[in-house]
């Protein structure tokens, strides 16, 4: 093979390669987050629910998940438990002698995410008085829900923003590699 031939080869084969690792690479950030619920994030209902399940992003794995219920202003637990997993769908059978009563509730989770990590997050719930009536959940609370399911997920970037900020560097990188090459050619 000739030298620039060869050097051109060499070239390709190193991009091919780069591009290869980092589309091959786990995204950061890509921890399951709740989608929905039942009961939903912020939802009164007339009496304290026999199971609660949460929908995930993705699908968590079986082990080491616990779900635990306590009441919000004191933070006694009412129940805790090792919820069962069926795709997206964690739930979590209540007794049915667990009558908890009236008030703000929060159901606390901890499950092993699709991508292997440890997620934790809670949602909450109301069980009203006698006197008030049941009501669908606040709009707007899936957007707060989402932001505080994770402990680690912080302010995390979009898949598609972390896609292109990682073709970008790949570029940046050829083309670095590419003007070294260029300019150790023009030195001999």
């Amino acid at each position: 093979m000739f030298p620039r031939v060869r050097s051109r080869v060499a070239f390709v084969a190193t991009a091919f390669a780069a591009t290869a690792a980092v589309a091959g690479a786990p995204l950061v950030g890509a921890h399951d987050v709740v989608v929905g619920g039942d009961p939903a994030d912020g939802e009164v209902l007339q009496e304290f629910p026999g199971s609660v399940t949460l929908e995930f992003s993705g699908e968590p794995r079986d082990g080491f998940n616990t779900f635990a219920i306590t009441e919000a202003e004191s933070g006694e637990t009412v129940y805790s438990g090792e919820p069962t997993v069926s795709g997206r769908d964690v739930s979590l059978e209540l007794p049915q002698d667990l009558d908890a009563g009236s008030g703000d509730y929060n159901l606390g989770f901890q499950i092993t995410s699709s991508d292997g990590h440890s997620t934790r997050g809670m949602t909450t719930f109301s069980v009203a008085d006698d006197g008030e009536a049941a009501s669908a959940p606040a709009e707007g609370n899936d957007e707060a829900e989402a932001s505080e399911t994770t402990e680690d997920e912080g302010e995390g970037l979009s898949t598609t923003l972390q896609i292109v900020l990682a073709a970008v560097g790949v570029l940046v990188l050829l083309s670095v590699v590419a003007m070294a090459v260029a300019r150790q050619r023009r030195n001999r």
